[in-house]
């Protein structure tokens, strides 16, 4: 027999198929792992030249799937490592008060933005928002340079503080 007689490949997936993904499945711990694992067996399986000597090929099937569940679990990439979660740790999702909190900060920084001279936030938002330098800034504006750090240091007092105003109150 060989690889290229797709009625007995399409007899034998339409037969086993359900089988070697549930039995893939309990190796593997997952069921869309299993059933790519059941795909490639057979990809495998029509992939040999000549099955002639092959007794049957259910079980050469099944044998095919098994090692490719095994080679799966080796893996050190699809291994799932456990980790023991420390009951003092804090929550990593904020509470209700803090997302308040830093909605409240986020609004006075904006309307603190908002309200500086035109240069002042230009150069603010050129420099912090799009990461550009003081001499890129200078070419954009056509400022210089010692401008452009005298109207950022101006910028970051007025956002500083608005903020120390929040821990104030």
């Amino acid at each position: 027999m060989s690889s290229s007689d797709s009625p007995v490949f399409t007899a034998l997936y339409k037969q086993y198929q359900s089988q070697l993904i549930s039995r893939i499945t309990r190796l593997v711990g997952c069921r869309e792992t299993a059933a790519d694992l059941a795909q490639e067996a057979y990809i495998r399986l029509l992939g040999h030249r000549d099955l002639s000597n092959i007794l049957s090929l259910s079980a050469y099937l099944f044998r095919i799937g098994h090692n490719l569940a095994m080679d799966h679990q080796r893996d050190p990439a699809n291994k799932i490592e456990y980790l023991l979660l420390d009951e003092t740790l804090p929550c990593p999702l904020l509470q209700p008060h803090e997302i308040v909190s830093l909605r409240q900060q986020c609004r006075l920084l904006l309307d603190t933005i908002a309200s500086m001279p035109q240069g002042c936030r230009d150069v603010f938002l050129l420099r912090k928002i799009d990461g550009l330098s003081y001499s890129e800034i200078s070419i954009r504006l056509n400022i210089s340079e010692k401008t452009v750090q005298r109207r950022l240091v101006q910028a970051m007092l007025r956002c500083h503080r608005s903020m120390n105003q929040i821990v104030i109150r």
